[in-house]
Parts: C-alpha cells; sequence; structure tokens
C-alpha cells in the first residue's frame, strides 16, 4: 500500500522534504499547505501535487495522511499535534527544535501518550551513511578505548544547531542521557527572524556528564571553536572523542578520521553535508513508512527528541540558577522567560 504524506508550511526548508519524494516508495505526497496562497501553487507546480489547502485543520481533516511534515516556525508544536492526532494522523515529522519552552514538551508529550502518534524529530543526519550504518559509533565505542573526554560544537544557538549536536552525540554513545550539567551564557539576540522564533541565549557553553565519567564539553555559539573555514551556521558542526587507547576527530563538511594504537595512519571517511543531505532526508523519511509498516521503530522517535530537548534546555536551567545541577530535572516556563530577562540587560 501506499502511505498517504500532506507538507505543511511551503517556505525553502520544504524543498529538501520534498526533493526526496521521487526516490521514495510506498509513499505518496496528496496535498501541500501553507498559510500565503502563493506558496502553495508554487509547491503544487514545483513538485506536481495535485492539491493545496492554506487551511491546516481543513486539509488534515479532508486528507486523512498516514503521516505529515510539519516544516514551520516552532511556536506551534502543540496544537499542530493536536489537530494532527485529531485528524487521525499515524506520524508527525517536525523541524527541529521540537520544542522551545518547557511547557513545548510538556504538551508533545501529553499528545504523544493520550493519541499514539508518533512525533519525529527531522535530525536527518542519523539516516547519513556513517552514522546510519553504526560506523561512528563503533569508533566511540569499541575503537578508542575508555573514552573519558568529548567536545561538541555548532554555529547556532541551542534551538538552532543544538538539536542536531546533541542528537549526534547520544547516538555515537548508544543514547546514553546526560546525569548533570554546568553552564554559562550570554546574549539574547531578538534582532534576527531566525533567532526571534528559535528562542535561546546566543551563547552557551556547558559541560555534560554523561554515564562512566565521560565529560562532553558542549559549544552552540556563533563564536563556537570548531571547523575551520565553515562560514554559515548552518553547515558547521564539530566533535572530538579522546579514548584511552585513541582519537576521533569529526566535522561537518570535511570528513572524519580516528587513530588509535597501532596504527601508523589515520583511518579518513566522509562526512559531507553539501553530499549526504538528500540521502539523509530520503532515507529518514522512508523510514517513516517501513515503521508504519511493522518494521523497526524510527531513529528519531519522540523518546529520543524528547531526550535531546531535556538535555538542552537544562543547560538553560543551569545558567539561570547559576550551578551544576542533576538531570532528569524540570524548569518552568516562567523560569525560562525569567533568564531571557536577565540576559538581556
Amino acid at each position: 500500500m501506499a502511505y498517504r504524506s500532506v507538507l505543511v508550511g511551503c517556505g525553502a526548508r520544504a524543498n529538501d522534504h520534498m526533493a526526496v519524494y521521487p526516490e521514495l516508495h510506498d509513499i505518496e505526497m496528496v496535498a501541500v499547505c501553507d498559510i500565503l496562497p502563493e506558496r502553495v501553487e508554487d509547491y503544487k507546480k514545483r513538485y506536481g501535487v495535485p492539491v493545496g489547502y492554506t487551511d491546516y485543520e481543513k486539509c488534515l481533516a479532508e486528507m486523512q495522511p498516514d503521516f505529515i511534515h510539519v516544516v514551520t516556525m516552532p511556536g506551534r508544536r502543540v496544537w499542530e499535534a493536536e489537530v494532527a492526532a485529531k485528524a487521525g494522523v499515524k506520524a508527525m515529522i517536525v523541524e527541529k527544535p521540537m520544542a522551545v519552552v518547557p511547557s513545548d514538551i510538556e504538551g508533545l508529550d501529553r499528545v504523544n501518550r493520550e493519541s499514539g502518534m508518533e512525533i519525529i524529530v527531522n535530525c536527518q543526519r542519523r539516516y547519513f551513511p556513517q552514522f546510519q550504518d553504526g560506523t561512528i559509533t563503533d569508533i566511540v565505542q569499541n575503537k578508542l578505548g575508555d573514552v573519558y573526554f568529548a567536545r561538541a560544537s555548532a554555529k547556532g544557538n541551542t534551538m538552532g544547531m543544538g538539536p542536531h549536536l546533541m542528537d549526534l552525540l547520544m547516538l555515537f554513545l548508544n543514547e546514553a542521557q546526560p546525569e548533570a550539567v554546568w553552564a554559562m551564557a550570554h546574549t539574547i539576540n531578538e534582532e534576527e527572524v531566525y533567532q526571534q522564533s528559535h528562542k535561546a541565549p546566543e551563547s552557551i557553553l556547558a559541560e555534560y556528564w554523561f554515564p562512566g565519567d565521560l565529560r562532553v564539553i558542549f559549544d552552540c555559539s556563533p563564536d563556537a571553536l570548531g571547523t575551520p573555514g565553515e562560514e554559515s551556521f548552518w553547515m558547521h558542526l564539530h566533535f572530538d572523542f579522546l579514548g584511552a587507547k585513541g582519537r576521533l576527530y569529526l566535522t561537518q563538511n570535511k570528513g572524519y578520521w580516528y587513530q588509535c594504537e597501532g596504527m601508523s595512519e589515520p583511518i579518513h571517511g566522509e562526512s559531507s553535508w553539501d553530499k549526504q543531505h538528500l540521502i539523509g532526508q530520503r532515507e529518514f523519511t522512508q523510514a517513516v513508512a517501513t515503521w508504519l509498516a511493522g518494521g523497526p521503530e524510527h531513529l528519531n522517535r519522540f523518546a529520543t527528541g524528547k531526550a535531546v530537548f531535556n538535555a538542552l534546555i537544562a543547560a538553560q536551567k543551569s545558567v539561570y540558577e547559576g550551578k551544576k545541577i542533576a538531570l532528569p530535572t524540570t524548569w518552568t516556563d516562567e523560569e525560562w522567560q525569567a533568564l531571557r530577562d536577565r540576559l538581556k540587560r
């Protein structure tokens, strides 16, 4: 059978979601939806989609898709999920961040539990070949010896590139979650449109404690230290792992290499957003249909995305309290706003 899908949000980011559809099987894009009619018409013509809507609720009620792509700004995630669940949608792909404030994740958790609708975060890098096949996880877990230190950095704030950075970090650590965090931060940027919706301190430097006393320095900032020559924060991710027997160095667009005891030369491999982003998006989307057909759980299922968000928001709570905090933890929207007000000053 062909699963029916709908695209919600016909902006620039949605092009990658649509571009891979000719390579997918058992999935049919039956409609697109956007509040701007001209965007709807553009996407219908560009991608040959037969039906378009400007009303989200009407679109889902009439088209009754199996799953949807929600490629919108992250300010109304809970409402979007509630509407989708009411319409009988089985899976909802959302662009990152899946949530911005603490109450967002609580609302999404409620929708997921009450409806059974899967909420999948579009952290498609998990489906890049070197990540999906376990190559990097195997190096970190089995070739470096006892890993005692890691550094993860990204340009952009913790709600911009931060979700991708933490998502991959947890993947490499076999889905381990941090046990504690201590962080510092500065600056609230409300001048640029992107930062107005992806609300977080402009710069955060955090230290996370993972199981086994693994320490991770986690840096999300326009001034993040990492990949040389990368000018756009969209393309900037960098990891270093240090173990008792070796080291792994991985960047977003300049490949990876690792070297262990007994190796005269390092082994190199590919890591490239430019070459791999559509591969990742294709495999990510196909995996939704595979899951709906009774196959393996999606790598970016709600439990994974929730763990990523909770780790990121805990760093903001540490800044707010001015101390190291244990995880899991709770935080309120009022405290979140109080931190923003303080950093604005």
